[in-house]
């Protein structure tokens, strides 16, 4: 079987969904090693260590500059030939497809929330999802909240959903990483993660003026990129909460350096709104960090009483568990106990094997 994927979400800067892919991806070859996985990227070629798996075929269409959408829905599907099955990991499916087809739904945030997204924006992605989940023969979700919404939004019938949990990479707790180029210097917290409304930075960045005032010597580092509709607030933020000199924004950063990030931070922060799942709390989790986070997150299925989830996103609760981190050793320790043991039992190799399942299916149907 020759399956064709959409891997622009692996090139130039991968986030949460080029994780998604590479890990799904790192599996299959040994699942199904007879099957030819076509995968199509929208720039120039580069070295991966993925292609060296025989099962893989890269094919590298070489429009960098051509906008993502007007590539995805014009220019790659002369590309798509002698295919028996098509994914996309992200949202959309390209236009005129003559294959069965699979897409990934993460979230539905600009459902949900649509004054993160700019008007254009927000219908583009509304769009294009609606488009793809009524297209395509199985549609893949991260968590039972996505899974009800698509339901309850787009009246998808529960038989054409099926769910494949994340899965922290088994390498992040093995590798020790690198430091970033800008120079940190001395204890951090961290928030790690695109910097979207949602993520509540600005409850972060006033939760940390308090902490700082207990703890002079700390700094809150920033990696993740600024994805904010008005991107100056996150420096209006900073200001106003009297914390300039010891954030350090660094912006997008590589596996390398976020493994280290989280190896070496003294806790890190993830409070949301809304998410289809929350995996930055797993990484940090898995390599030994507590995390501060918020409700609504997929550890509240993995660990119910997880001791540092906040009951609200407020500065004063945020402050209140964090400072339980940085004094109760004893906890801290049993914490990072409970959590590197529950996070390995999260696999990519198990979600891997339900993936295949998923396109022998696409493929029957």
């Amino acid at each position: 079987m020759r399956i064709g994927v959409l891997a622009t979400e692996m090139q130039r800067s991968p986030t949460g969904v080029g994780r998604y892919l590479r890990g799904l991806l790192k599996h299959v070859g040994d699942e199904r090693p007879d099957w030819k996985w076509v995968l199509y990227f929208q720039d120039e070629p580069f070295e991966d260590p993925l292609f060296d798996h025989a099962c893989f075929e890269p094919v590298f269409c070489g429009l960098p500059d051509v906008h993502p959408v007007v590539f995805e829905q014009f220019r790659l599907p002369r590309s798509l030939r002698d295919l028996d099955v098509f994914f996309s990991p992200a949202y959309s499916l390209p236009r005129g497809l003559e294959c069965p087809s699979l897409v990934a739904i993460h979230d539905l945030s600009f459902e949900v929330l649509p004054e993160e997204f700019g008007f254009k924006e927000r219908w583009r992605r509304r769009w294009l999802a609606r488009r793809a989940v009524r297209s395509a023969r199985r549609v893949l979700t991260i968590s039972p909240l996505v899974t009800r919404q698509l339901q309850e939004m787009y009246a998808v019938d529960a038989g054409k959903i099926s769910e494949l949990p994340l899965a922290v990479d088994e390498d992040l707790t093995k590798a020790v990483g690198r430091p970033p180029e800008e120079e940190i210097g001395g204890p951090f917290a961290l928030f790690a993660g695109s910097i979207l409304a949602r993520r509540r930075l600005d409850v972060v960045l006033e939760s940390f003026g308090v902490l700082r005032s207990e703890r002079p010597e700390l700094k809150l580092v920033l990696a993740g990129a600024n994805r904010l509709r008005n991107s100056g607030q996150l420096g209006r933020w900073i200001e106003s909460f009297g914390v300039t000199e010891r954030v350090v924004e660094l912006g997008w950063v590589k596996d390398s350096a976020l493994i280290w990030l989280l190896r070496n931070a003294e806790l890190s922060f993830y409070l949301s709104t809304y998410e289809g799942y929350g995996l930055p709390p797993m990484e940090s989790l898995a390599v030994g960090t507590p995390v501060v986070v918020s409700p609504g997150l997929a550890l509240d299925h993995l660990w119910p009483d997880y001791p540092y989830r906040c009951r609200s996103i407020a500065v004063d609760e945020v402050v209140r568990v964090s400072r339980r981190i940085l004094t109760d050793s004893e906890e801290r320790e049993r914490v990072i106990g409970k959590g590197r043991e529950l996070i390995a039992s999260l696999s990519w190799k198990r979600s891997a094997e339900l993936f295949v399942k998923e396109i022998e299916k696409a493929a029957a149907s």
